[in-house]
């Protein structure tokens, strides 16, 4: 049984150069870089989900598209080296028209706009860098 289920998602641009979004969450919270993520609230959908995730951890209210990189995958968290929760995550991409500011929310603590090389260096869990492939692969980029 899953316990919870999440969005994953690339938030990126390609003006003028392909840059892609990470955020590092707080040291609370694990101390870790990743793609935006967020837990889907009852009545959501998925788009429903990017969208508010999106503007709750960046401040980005105006997405170019939506991009369903169908992968998906399930975990356990843990919390004092205690397993805890099952989760599984949906992942996407948001393209948006160009690199911006981001306001953080209290979940993270830093911010970096990557390119394609940066990122891979950067991601360490498995997961986050197929999905990452996903949408390189999807948007022809070599």
């Amino acid at each position: 049984m899953i316990d919870r289920s999440n969005v994953q998602v690339f938030v990126f641009t390609r003006n003028p150069l392909f840059k892609v979004l990470i955020l590092k969450r707080t040291v609370e919270r694990g101390g870790f870089w990743q793609p935006l993520s967020g837990g889907i609230e009852k009545g959501e959908d998925y788009n429903d989900t990017i969208k508010r995730e999106v503007y709750e951890e960046t401040g980005i209210k105006e997405i170019k598209r939506i991009i369903d990189l169908n992968y998906n995958f399930t975990y356990k968290t843990s919390k004092n080296k205690e397993l805890k929760k099952k989760m599984k995550d949906f992942c996407f991409a948001v393209e948006i028209n160009k690199e911006k500011e981001i306001k953080l929310s209290y979940e993270h603590e830093e911010f970096l706009w990557c390119s394609q090389n940066e990122v891979k260096n950067i991601l360490k869990w498995k997961y986050n860098l197929i999905a990452f492939n996903k949408l390189l692969k999807i948007l022809n980029i070599k």
